[in-house]
């Protein structure tokens, strides 16, 4: 039996190595071929170029004129791009940027340098956006790169509105056009919009795309048309080849469709750490739908990551930034209960939600790492505000924003206080910052922060909303002048739930009508807006009573709060107190309902077969 010796890679050898290489190379030390690319030469080392890139390897070993040659006219090459390859060759560093990517790609492609390939893809993927997936579509289909043309067709299909009146999707070739008009999850609420985007790609070249008349109007799903449409496109055409063409397609539709993804959309409450039924894990991602009244299971944020920031753009995309991951799991046994006791790093982690998938993709980390923060959408940015961050007051008070399109942060001002909690909203495109009684704005363009008019009461813990020119600050906990927190902030006998308006215009607070919270105890308001109508969505509870929920709305002519919906606890199971709120439009086919199980303590002790659920008694079904 023979021993095999243990070998350790020598790292201080091999970067010794490439370090003399490049000396070698700088110095056009031992070169033995020349690189010629547009009158610009490059004396390197085949041994160099063989290594790294297929395309020499097979050049330099296969005995053919070039391999005897000690200089090589490259055609179809950049200069500047080559000299990045070499630049690679000689260090393993790769420099890669917006404005080269593409071309770097294309070179990387034609010399075969697949480490270079790799790199371009992982940062193209990254880099979808709505600006360029219709061009980064035609590129990938080019290259036949199938992980990035994946990645840009489903933005294209989630950004479609956006995207069809580009110049890029009007350049499309037939062939991915009719890829995407075929498609099912064309996140359209109407047919009409597809209609309109395929007769803007006929219309584009009339003369040359004439022949693919019938197969573009081929993928529109006809009948899920208006009829006002109908009538306007099928009928009283004149009689030339194109209504003949047009006609003769409506009479051969089927009299039935299938819905585009974005036709099934339902506006939901997006819960991102509400307590877990499961008992492996504290939290559990959940979104409720109010026109359904069903609960669907949402993709846990990776990693086990909790305590994030979330906010949902204009454009209905999720996203959520910092929070803490466990480190170390420990058991610790007790008489009747085994407790998880864990260690936390606090992480600038920043993902964004892909509904289709139901799954959560990383994007550029923060520049700072943050528990909690305030993210708002301002400007076709997003703002990371304060949060409990690691090093002392003067990191609470940072901010930077996220450009949605460049894919990259940037601090701004800090904030003029150092918060543990704030609440932030958005209001003509300021953002606005309130804890305790005081609130500050925002104004992006000048990079600035003013102090705006103080609260007639001291809280923390509160929720805010923004609608129209109204900033709504709702709930919380009561701080007294020494600073430490008091009641809740609800009426003496605990029936109702503060709320103060703040207007934008007049700059001043008012009091508003407190919200009545029957069976109240410590409730968990949420300001929310839906259906285009300010509401709160609150967990009461009452002494040791299950947890319940309700949805109120604000009539703002009657300042008054008013019961919108009953959640049933058949519907949603208790969702803690930490949980906290964001309102999205998602698809129910993408995600997975969550069933209803009645919980434990339901059933009487004695064991009988009736349980009482809101009031009513309710016999089990036999099994």
């Amino acid at each position: 039996m023979s021993v095999q010796d243990e070998r350790q890679v020598n790292t201080e050898y091999a970067v010794c190595l490439l370090e003399q290489l490049k000396f070698f190379y700088e110095q056009q030390l031992l070169t033995d071929i020349v690189l010629i690319v547009e009158g610009t030469e490059f004396p390197c080392h085949k041994m160099v170029l063989a290594t790294c890139s297929s395309y020499f390897r097979a050049m330099f070993m296969s005995g053919l004129s070039e391999s005897k040659q000690t200089h090589v006219h490259l055609r179809n090459v950049d200069a500047a791009t080559l000299q990045i390859i070499i630049t690679y060759a000689y260090t393993g560093n790769l420099a890669i940027r917006d404005s080269i990517v593409e071309q770097l790609y294309e070179t990387a492609c034609f010399l075969q340098v697949e480490d270079v390939l790799q790199q371009c893809r992982e940062y193209l993927v990254k880099k979808v956006n709505a600006e360029n997936c219709v061009r980064l579509l035609s590129f990938a289909d080019l290259f036949s790169c199938e992980e990035l043309k994946q990645s840009a067709e489903r933005m294209v299909e989630h950004k479609f509105t956006t995207v069809y009146h580009q110049d890029a999707f009007l350049q499309l070739s037939h062939d991915l056009l009719i890829d995407i008009l075929s498609s099912d999850n064309l996140n359209v609420e109407k047919e009409e919009t597809v209609r309109e985007a395929a007769m803007l790609w006929l219309e584009y070249n009339t003369e040359s795309r004439s022949q693919y008349l019938s197969s573009v109007l081929s993928q529109i799903r006809i009948d899920a048309l208006s009829e006002v449409t109908q009538r306007a496109w099928f009928q009283g055409l004149p009689p030339n080849d194109k209504s003949v063409v047009v006609q003769g397609l409506y009479k051969s539709m089927p009299k039935f469709f299938k819905p585009r993804l974005g036709m099934t959309k339902e506006e939901m409450i997006i819960v991102i750490e509400a307590a877990s039924e499961n008992s492996d894990s504290f939290y559990s991602s959940i979104c409720y739908s109010p026109q359904a009244e069903k609960v669907y299971k949402l993709c846990n944020p990776p990693g086990d990551l909790q305590k994030v920031g979330t906010v949902v753009t204009n454009d209905n995309d999720i996203y959520i930034a910092g929070g803490q991951v466990p480190l170390i799991s420990a058991k610790t046994s007790h008489s009747k209960t085994s407790k998880l006791q864990l260690a936390f790093r606090t992480v600038n982690n920043f993902y964004c939600f892909d509904a289709q998938q139901n799954n959560w993709f990383p994007k550029t980390p923060m520049l700072c790492a943050r528990v909690k923060p305030s993210l708002v959408y301002c400007e076709g940015c997003i703002y990371a505000v304060g949060g409990d961050n690691v090093g002392g007051e003067l990191n609470k008070r940072t901010v930077e924003k996220y450009d949605c399109e460049k894919d990259e942060w940037t601090m701004v001002s800090p904030l003029p206080c150092a918060w543990q909690w704030s609440a932030a909203v958005v209001v003509h495109d300021c953002i606005y910052v309130m804890a305790h009684n005081l609130m500050y704005c925002y104004f992006p363009r000048a990079d600035t922060w003013v102090e705006m008019a103080m609260r007639q009461t001291s809280r923390c813990f509160a929720s805010a909303a923004a609608f129209g020119d109204k900033i709504f600050y709702i709930g919380g906990l009561h701080i007294g002048s020494n600073s430490g927190m008091r009641l809740p902030t609800s009426t003496v006998d605990g029936s109702a739930v503060t709320v103060e308006i703040y207007d934008v215009n007049k700059n001043e607070w008012k009091v508003a009508s407190s919200i009545p919270a029957k069976r109240y105890s410590d409730p968990c308001v949420r300001a929310v807006v839906i259906s285009n109508s300010l509401c709160i969505f609150m967990r009461e509870t009452h002494m040791n009573e299950r947890a319940k929920y309700a949805i109120y709305q604000y009539d703002m002519e009657q300042d008054q709060w008013i019961l919108k919906q009953s959640v049933s606890e058949r519907v949603l199971w208790d969702l803690g107190k930490d949980f906290r709120c964001a309102v999205g439009k998602l698809y129910p086919s993408c995600l997975d309902e969550s069933p209803w199980k009645p919980p434990a303590y339901l059933f009487p002790p004695d064991g009988a077969d009736d349980f009482d659920i809101d009031g009513e008694m309710v016999t089990l079904p036999l099994v």
